[in-house]
């Protein structure tokens, strides 16, 4: 397993750089947007994944991300200035969140299950996520059938959730692995 988080904060500065290196349909949408987090996805794409044309993705039916030429298994998340990228040789699922997002009582029922109650919010909401991204089914899971106090079994596998904290967030990741590796902290700098 591979993990990257990629600071985004000074990246419309090299776009004119960065935009070659993406497929058409990553650039287009970077122009519609001018999101620093879109060039920084398709950067991170490019550069670990080697995902410089359309062709080289192919979408499933939830619009989970696939590499058309098969590999790893990859899944990618974005909150604040930062994009995660996780890498697994199996199945994996990633999510972040900025630790200073607020959240609702009413979407903590809402999200929570009875034995969740009692864990920080943001852990149950990344780990969720991650599930969603995992299964490839996103929000056509219900959260109600995701625990995120024990294992999650999917197609007759245990993954587990991990997550910790690092640069103000809350980052999870679930995978067959049971110890996180090194998270690599990244700038555009250092990919180009």
């Amino acid at each position: 397993m591979e993990l990257y988080l990629l600071s985004c904060e000074n990246l419309l500065q090299h776009a004119d750089e960065i935009l070659p290196r993406l497929p058409q349909g990553r650039q287009a949408a970077f122009l519609r947007s001018r999101s620093p987090l879109t060039l920084g996805a398709g950067l991170l794409l490019a550069e670990k994944l080697g995902v410089h044309a359309d062709e080289d993705l192919y979408f499933g039916p939830q619009g989970k991300p696939h590499l058309s030429a098969g590999g790893p298994s990859f899944s990618l998340s974005h909150s604040g200035q930062h994009v995660l990228l996780g890498i697994d040789d199996g199945r994996i699922g990633v999510d972040l969140e900025k630790e200073d997002r607020p959240a609702a009582e009413a979407l903590r029922r809402r999200v929570c299950l009875p034995q969740e109650r009692g864990v920080d919010f943001l852990t149950v909401y990344t780990r969720k996520e991650c599930a969603m991204k995992l299964t490839g089914l996103g929000f056509s899971l219900p959260l109600t059938e995701i625990d995120t106090t024990r294992d999650f079994v999917w197609d007759g596998q245990a993954y587990a959730f991990l997550t910790l904290r690092r640069w103000g967030y809350v980052i999870s990741v679930l995978s067959g692995k049971r110890e996180l590796p090194p998270l690599q902290l990244l700038t555009a700098e250092e990919l180009l």
